[in-house]
């Protein structure tokens, strides 16, 4: 092989291209560095995103950070587009932070602490509830490796397969929707975004609304596409902020006999978590149910059977229900219930 053709290759990788994962970056190319950052944005000295990059062969997704951390966590967000995942990831069993998205649900978390990669890995996020927290598990068959040290910067590498990631077989048309932060401790907000996003703050809620789309099979035919370079079919997308309203709050009724049910009916003007809780008038909590990826202008309905949380219907009397949307917009109703 020519150093001419060698270097044409180089320069224009495309997939489908196979990456050894030791966490040396060096087989990587510009064409698959589908989240390009600033080398010196980060808000916080020691810790930066250099850049996200993303390929495939036929069997696997691979995904590599270049990367710097000191008492920081990096982490990748990746959305499957199946269905799962949260918008909230401050509810985690497994390295939560305070971060919110717009236009994804993070369905799979790459983490690690002060790159440690001991202290990290690579999980699925169930959207299952146990122990009053979001459930993660680890993500089978996940080939992954880091070659960095804390405060130094390095690299990490991942390889998901494909049967994996789509269990039930590649839909048609897939995409890979992605972000990286770098947080704080656990429930803490973050300090740096790729792509970036000014609404990230270390002691707060942190919006994530810059996103990338990289999409997998433009040819709708079920197989990841070959020899595409991956940055070409790589979209910056972007959902802008609205102010979060209860825009929809109706109940089927204001009263109820003992074997009936009050359906609860709600719609939002932004993407957010909701939270329904029926309390009585002393405020003792009957009844929870909750809504992790509320999309705006949807219509999301509750039926509440007048049983309490432990599935005995509650004793005649008012009570009150409060609609919660994200942390701080709250509405409330009062029914009555009787026998």
């Amino acid at each position: 092989m020519s150093t001419l053709l060698a270097l044409l290759i180089l320069v224009s990788s495309t997939t489908y291209h196979t990456i050894q994962v030791d966490g040396n970056l060096q087989d990587w190319t510009s064409d698959e560095l589908v989240i390009p950052d600033a080398p010196n944005d980060c808000a916080v000295t020691g810790n930066e995103i250099y850049g996200i990059y993303m390929t495939w062969d036929a069997n696997y997704l691979y995904v590599g950070a270049s990367y710097k951390l000191q008492n920081k966590a990096l982490l990748i967000l990746l959305d499957r587009g199946i269905g799962k995942g949260v918008h909230d990831i401050n509810n985690l069993n497994w390295y939560p932070r305070n971060f919110q998205f717009f236009g994804m649900n993070a369905d799979i978390i790459i983490a690690l602490w002060n790159a440690d990669l001991g202290t990290g890995g690579v999980r699925e996020i169930t959207g299952e509830i146990i122990n009053n927290r979001m459930n993660t598990r680890p993500f089978p068959g996940v080939l992954v490796q880091n070659r960095a040290v804390s405060g130094d910067s390095g690299g990490i590498e991942v390889a998901l397969s494909f049967s994996s990631l789509f269990p039930d077989g590649i839909p048609e048309g897939a995409k890979i929707k992605a972000v990286s932060v770098i947080a704080g401790s656990d429930n803490e907000g973050g300090v740096e975004s790729a792509p970036d996003n000014p609404w990230v703050r270390p002691f707060q809620a942190s919006a994530i609304r810059r996103i990338v789309e990289i999409i997998l099979d433009s040819n709708t035919d079920g197989v990841p596409d070959e020899n595409v370079r991956p940055v070409e079919v790589t979209d910056t997308l972007f959902t802008e902020e609205k102010i979060l309203k209860i825009s929809r709050f109706d109940l089927s009724q204001r009263s109820a006999k003992i074997g009936e049910i009050i359906n609860i009916e709600l719609s939002v003007t932004d993407y957010t978590s909701l939270d329904v809780a029926v309390y009585t008038e002393r405020g003792e909590l009957v009844k929870r149910f909750s809504m992790q990826n509320a999309e705006p202008d949807r219509i999301y309905s509750f039926a509440w059977d007048l049983k309490n949380l432990s599935s005995t219907y509650v004793p005649q009397g008012m009570y009150i229900i409060v609609i919660k949307a994200g942390e701080y917009v709250r509405e409330k109703r009062a029914v009555f219930v009787y026998r």
